[in-house]
This record gives structure tokens, C-alpha cells and sequence, in this order.
């Protein structure tokens, strides 16, 4: 018999169709049995077209479908030939889940993950980047007001502005010192204002400032114009000196007399009836405007904000 042959259609049940294929194979059951990993008992009563009601109907299709194969059967129509013959329903085919769709949605979870990161890491730098600059701009408020402090009152050395040693910038350049003609020989109590200029030319500019402003005594000046002197005398040379701002001055005549000494305020007019040459010392020389015997005197030679010694009148050196 050709396997081509067989079909429902010859009114054999399946088992007929299974028992007479086995033994045109010239197998026995034990054979196809041990060839199918089953029990005796299950391929019999599928040939006996009495199939185990202990087991269970997807099993019986699933063992009968195996069989089928094994017997180079076509197995569909078996199948079908079988459910009609028992009143066994199909089950129903189930879908075999897929994990592509969890994938994906594990996927557009980390991207969500890794956006709110962002986002919130774009915020924690913003807020630490604001409280960095609130900070700064409270204490440059800080400093601006201590500053407008020290400026307004220079001769309180409570208001003078204390600058931290590692703020300030060393620098190598010597104080300004311009004479033609040698200093005259001070006494005793000159000689500690001369070593204290020396000391202050080897101190950087922002210490220099501090130290003047420091070492002044708080007395408020009587005016803001301050005269030195007879005018009358005309055997004496006329020095007037205008401050735009705080500076600290020492001016000695030709005699070694200090005649002017201590922190002058902006807007302050000084002059001065001596005998020249004049040795003056200024903390501040940028702010001062000098002249000699109604000449002004070029003060553009000297950097600001640095101690100047020089004698007038003279040749800078």
C-alpha cells in the first residue's frame, strides 16, 4: 500500500490507517514505541481507536500527530479525522508571546530615565551656579561698602579695609625716587619718618596704603584750606598742593622742618611758605597736583597708587 493512498476518505479510522501503515513498515509496536520515546499502551490505543481518557486530549493530538510523522502519514488530516471521531474540539492556537514589545518598552523607559537625569542635573548646576554668584555679588557688596567706608573716613583706622596677604599681588618695581640735590641732615626725630618711607618702599602697593592710612592719628582737619608760613615774606618759596582724594604726605623744607604731615582728604588745598628745596613724601602721588612758586609741577611721572619721594625743586633722577 503507498502512503500517497491513504486518506480519510477510505472510510478506515485512524487507528486502521496507523496499525496498517506500522505493518507495512514491518514494525511492531515495542519498535515504534521505543522509536517515539512512548508506552506501548499509548500507540495501542491509538490503534484501537480507544484513546487513555486519563490523559488528556492535547496530549492524545500531540502523541497522534508524533506517530503520524513517524509513519511518514500526513498528520492534518489524521488529526482532524480524529477530533471528528471522538468529539474532541480543538484548542485553540495561542499566540506565542513576544519579548520585542517588552524590549522596546524597556527601552523607551531608560531613555525616559536618562532624560529625567538630565534634566535634573541641568537644574542642580543651575541652582548651585546661581548660589555661587549670589554669594560673590553679596560679598563684592561687602567689600564696596567697606571700601566707601574707608574712603569717607581714612583717618579711622577701624574703617581702613584689611586686605588678606595671599590677595595681594607682590610686585618688584622700586618706590619712585627723584632728587638732583642731597637731603638735608635730619634730626633726631626725622630720621625715624625716613626710615619709615625706606621701610614702606619695600612693602607691596596695597600694604603701603594700608600702613599709611594706619600710622595717621584720627584728628579731623581744621579746614579744607591749610596755609603754611608769611605770604609776605618774599625771600620764601610758594608750594600749594591740591588733593582730588585721600593721600598721605611728609614735606621737609631746606631747614629739615617738617612743615606738612599727615592724611589729607579730596578737595584739600595746602599751601606752604618755605625755604626750598622741598623733600616731599606721597602715598598717593596720582591725586595730588603741585606748584612751585605758581609753576605747576609735572606729576604725570609717577604711577598711582605708589610711594613717591622726590625733592622740588629738581630733575627726576
Amino acid at each position: 500500500m503507498n502512503q500517497n493512498d491513504v486518506t480519510p476518505a477510505q472510510e478506515l479510522s485512524v487507528g486502521q490507517i496507523l496499525r496498517q501503515e506500522r505493518e507495512q513498515r514491518q514494525l511492531s509496536l515495542e519498535q515504534a514505541a521505543q522509536q517515539l520515546n512512548l508506552r506501548v499502551e499509548v500507540l495501542r490505543s491509538l490503534e484501537d481507536d480507544q484513546p487513555d481518557s486519563s490523559i488528556l486530549p492535547t496530549f492524545m493530538r500531540g502523541y497522534l500527530k508524533a506517530y503520524a510523522r513517524f509513519l511518514k502519514l500526513p498528520a492534518q488530516p489524521l488529526l482532524q479525522q480524529f477530533e471528528q471521531q471522538h468529539q474532541v474540539k480543538s484548542a485553540p492556537v495561542k499566540q506565542m508571546r513576544t519579548f520585542s514589545n517588552r524590549s522596546a518598552r524597556q527601552r523607551t523607559e531608560k531613555r525616559f530615565m536618562w532624560l529625567t537625569w538630565l534634566i535634573v542635573s541641568i537644574i542642580m548646576l543651575s541652582l548651585a551656579l546661581w548660589f555661587w554668584q549670589s554669594a560673590r555679588d553679596s560679598g563684592l557688596n561687602v567689600a564696596d561698602a567697606l571700601n566707601s567706608q574707608a574712603a569717607s573716613n581714612p583717618s579711622d583706622p577701624a574703617a581702613v579695609v584689611t586686605v588678606p596677604a595671599e590677595m595681594v599681588v607682590p610686585t618688584s618695581e622700586p618706590t619712585t625716587e627723584l632728587s638732583n640735590e642731597p637731603v638735608p641732615e635730619q634730626d633726631s626725630g626725622n630720621v625715624s619718618s625716613e626710615q619709615l618711607v625706606a621701610d614702606l618702599a619695600q612693602l607691596p602697593v596695597a600694604t603701603q596704603q594700608q600702613l599709611l592710612a594706619l600710622s595717621q592719628p584720627a584728628v579731623e582737619e581744621p579746614a579744607a584750606t591749610e596755609s603754611f608760613g608769611d605770604s609776605r615774606n618774599a625771600g620764601l618759596d610758594v608750594l600749594k598742593m591740591t588733593f582730588t582724594d585721600n593721600c598721605w604726605i611728609d614735606v621737609v623744607d631746606a631747614n629739615g622742618e617738617r612743615i606738612a604731615y599727615g592724611t589729607k582728604q579730596a578737595g584739600y588745598v595746602m599751601e606752604l611758605n618755605a625755604k626750598a628745596p622741598f623733600v616731599i613724601t606721597l602715598g598717593n602721588p596720582g591725586v595730588v597736583s603741585i606748584e612751585l612758586n605758581q609753576q605747576p609741577y609735572d606729576m604725570s611721572r609717577f604711577p598711582g597708587n605708589r610711594v613717591a619721594k622726590f625733592t622740588l625743586p629738581g630733575q627726576p633722577d
